[in-house]
C-alpha cells in the first residue's frame, strides 16, 4: 500500500514504478503493517545519516542514496512480504554475517565492513557504521556530586575489568570497546573517566615504543564504540552489544 504517493525524502527516497522504491525495495507484497514499519525504519536509518552529515557541516544538497542504502538486494534487501519488523532486527543482526577470518587480521565481510581491524582506516569505517546505526549520542549530564561519583565508579570498573580480561582470550578491540563501554554506562563522569584513561594508555604505549601511531589509533576507534554504546545503553550488558559490531 503507497501512503506516500511522489514524496521524494532529502536522501532521495521515492516509491517510484512496479511498487518498487528508489532504495531497491519491493513493495508488492507488504500488508498496511509491512509498509508502516518500513518506512519508520527507513526514516530513522534516513535521520541517523542525515545528523551525519550535519555533524561533517551538510546541511542540505545531502548525496542522494540508491540501491545501496540497504545494503544487499539478497532477499529483496532482507525485507520479507511479511514480519517486516523481525526482518528489520535480522537484517541489523546479521549485517556484518560473513566467513571469519583468524584474529590479528583485518575480517572483511560481505559490506566491506570489518569486524576485527587492526589499522586506523579499517577502525575509522567501523566507527563510522556504527554512528549510522546509533546515532550521535552524548552522555547524560550530572550534577556535580553524581558527576564526581561516576568518575571514580568508571575508574574503578577500568581497572577491574583491565584485571579481568587480561588472562581472557577475547579480541584486543572487543576488549577495549567492553571497558570503555561499562565505564561510560555510568554516566558523564564515567564516560570522561573512561576517554582520559585510553587515551593515556595509548599515549603512553606509542611514547615507549609498545605501539605505533597507527596501531593507537586504531585501538582508539574500539575505545570510541565502547563509549557510545555504553553511553545510549546504560543498563544493557556491555558484552551484548559490543558484539554486534566487534568480534569477541
Amino acid at each position: 500500500m503507497n501512503f506516500y504517493g511522489n514524496y521524494k525524502s532529502p536522501l532521495g527516497y521515492q516509491t517510484g514504478e512496479n511498487h518498487i522504491d528508489t532504495y531497491g525495495v519491493d513493495h508488492s507484497g507488504f500488508s498496511t503493517r509491512d509498509e508502516l514499519e518500513y518506512q519508520f525504519a527507513r526514516q530513522n536509518k534516513e535521520n541517523q545519516l542525515i545528523q551525519n552529515y550535519n555533524n561533517q557541516g551538510i546541511t542540505k544538497n545531502y548525496p542522494q542514496q540508491g540501491t545501496n542504502f540497504w545494503g544487499n538486494s539478497d532477499n529483496n534487501y532482507g525485507f520479507g512480504s511479511s514480519n517486516i519488523h523481525d526482518n528489520i532486527e535480522n537484517m541489523n543482526n546479521n549485517q556484518f554475517d560473513n566467513t571469519v577470518n583468524t584474529f590479528g587480521q583485518n575480517q572483511t565481510k560481505s559490506n566491506n565492513i570489518p569486524r576485527y581491524w587492526d589499522t586506523a582506516a579499517d577502525g575509522e569505517k567501523v566507527w563510522n557504521y556504527v554512528q549510522q546505526q546509533e546515532g550521535v549520542v552524548e552522555p547524560r549530564s550530572q550534577n556535580i556530586f553524581s558527576y564526581l561519583y561516576s568518575l571514580g565508579a568508571g575508574l574503578g570498573n577500568m581497572y577491574g575489568n583491565y584485571q579481568n580480561f587480561t588472562p581472557i582470550k577475547m579480541s584486543d578491540k572487543y576488549k577495549h570497546a567492553v571497558i570503555n563501554c561499562e565505564a561510560a554506562q555510568y554516566g558523564e563522569g564515567g564516560n570522561d573517566m573512561a576517554k582520559l584513561v585510553s587515551w593515556g594508555k595509548e599515549a603512553r604505549d606509542v611514547w615507549t615504543g609498545q605501539n605505533t601511531n597507527d596501531s593507537s589509533a586504531s585501538d582508539n576507534y574500539a575505545n570510541k564504540i565502547g563509549r557510545l554504546l555504553g553511553t545510549k545503553y546504560p543498563n544493557d550488558d556491555c558484552q551484548v552489544i559490543v558484539k554486534k559490531y566487534i568480534d569477541k
